[in-house]
């Protein structure tokens, strides 16, 4: 019987050193692995915009094209929750490709929708940018973001264009009368007699100087207000 006692104590001291190793492994419930974890989805949070700036909480989306891009909202707005989704030379149908990036991963609180010049530039007529224009406000409303509709704005001395362009915001403006869109106009802050003032526009007659965006900036106010982003 004596002969069996050592190998037993033996096998024994095995398993309770096992034990041991094994439970400093696995039983801490504080160990490293979820710290790394908690490091990993903290780093993920956060999230850039078109331009190139950091946004932690995305509650404004700036959706466009060049016009829109070119604008330094963050800064404008002296705010950090503004994503500029401007893209340079996009069309009004092709704003609709970006909805599920811009709006539906962020799921901001509002998205001022600016385009069409572009649309006219290559020779798109009125009715298809207002059908483009209608889709895009419909489909960010049913992501459950506010769409705030942008006066297109005229090109300096474009006198027939101009008159299309103003036939578009007419249009828009009872399309978002009807279904209840808000509609911003630019054209108090940056336009007169049917026309951009050249005081706001480039040699090109279209994109805009800088000391156009605090004009546009002041007319976003009273809509930041009206929904508790002041």
């Amino acid at each position: 019987m004596k002969k069996y006692v050592l190998p037993l104590s033996l096998l024994l001291n095995i398993v309770l050193v096992l034990y041991i190793v094994l439970w400093g492994k696995v039983g801490k419930p504080n160990s490293d692995p979820p710290q790394m974890e908690k490091a990993i989805a903290t780093d993920t949070i956060s999230i850039t915009d078109e331009k190139g700036m950091t946004v932690d909480t995305v509650n404004i989306v700036m959706l466009g094209n060049s016009i829109t891009y070119v604008g330094d909202w963050q800064e404008q707005l002296n705010r950090t929750d503004v994503f500029n989704g401007g893209k340079p030379g996009w069309t009004t149908q092709q704003l609709s490709w970006v909805i599920d990036d811009f709006i539906e991963a962020h799921r901001p609180k509002l998205c001022f929708l600016k385009g069409g010049i572009n649309d006219y530039t290559l020779g798109i007529g009125t009715d298809r940018i207002y059908q483009n224009m209608t889709m895009v406000m419909d489909s960010i409303s049913g992501l459950g973001t506010k769409p705030i509709f942008t006066t297109t704005l005229y090109q300096r001395g474009e006198k027939e264009r101009n008159l299309e362009i103003d036939t578009l915001n007419t249009r828009m403006q009872a399309f978002c009368t009807e279904k209840g869109y808000d509609f911003m106009d630019l054209r108090p802050f940056l336009c007169k007699d049917g026309d951009i003032l050249e005081e706001f526009v480039l040699e090109d007659n279209t994109h805009l100087k800088p000391n156009a965006y605090p004009e546009w900036a002041k007319a976003m106010r009273p809509f930041l207000k009206k929904y508790g982003l002041n």
